[in-house]
């Protein structure tokens, strides 16, 4: 990325697919379905853990919170008011229980990072410098560029309105591009 207004490469983009009656799903799930809920893991839990453990920066760690994300959000399925949001809402959880993860535990050094697959280096590049900013710029960018949710999506995951969002992205796509100058 040569500057800031650019968006992140698209080598660090999972390719996203809608899902087919997501609604459907999720109401069926609230009423009991583990079939239908665990149909919902299927197309949304990959996504989650990609963003828990770019946030996370240890796998351990994405997959311990992935399960508690995945554990809160069966409890808590039958108090979501909208079945259309399922994804921001999932996603939500996920950022709180990440927060409790870097909480619950040693902050490692950069060395001891490991970067998952294989990327080009400036693909690396980018990433490392997205995992040096602060958690809110960090969160905003893996939500909007990685995860590819909308802004109103990711206000909803974040618990912040759209502004939030707006300025918070402008911010962060503002200090990585001084990062990786």
């Amino acid at each position: 990325m040569s500057s800031a207004g650019s968006a992140p490469d698209e080598s660090v983009r999972p390719r996203v697919r809608p899902v087919a009656n997501e609604g459907e799903l999720v109401r069926r799930a609230q009423l009991g379905s583990v079939a239908a809920f665990e149909q919902l893991v299927i197309e949304f839990g990959p996504a989650v853990h990609r963003y828990l453990a770019l946030r996370l920066r240890d796998d351990g760690d994405a997959r311990d919170a992935l399960q508690e994300t995945l554990t809160a959000a069966w409890q808590g399925l039958p108090r979501l008011q909208q079945p259309a949001k399922f994804r921001s809402w999932v996603l939500g959880i996920a950022t709180h229980k990440a927060a409790d993860a870097r909480r619950g535990r040693v902050r490692t050094s950069d060395a001891d990072v490991e970067l998952q697959g294989r990327e080009d280096e400036s693909a690396g590049e980018i990433r490392q410098a997205i995992l040096t900013l602060p958690a809110s710029f960090r969160d905003v960018l893996l939500l909007r560029y990685v995860l590819q949710l909308s802004e109103d999506e990711v206000a909803e995951a974040l618990g912040v309105r759209r502004g939030t969002v707006k300025s918070r992205t402008s911010r962060a796509r503002k200090a990585l591009g001084e990062r990786l100058r």
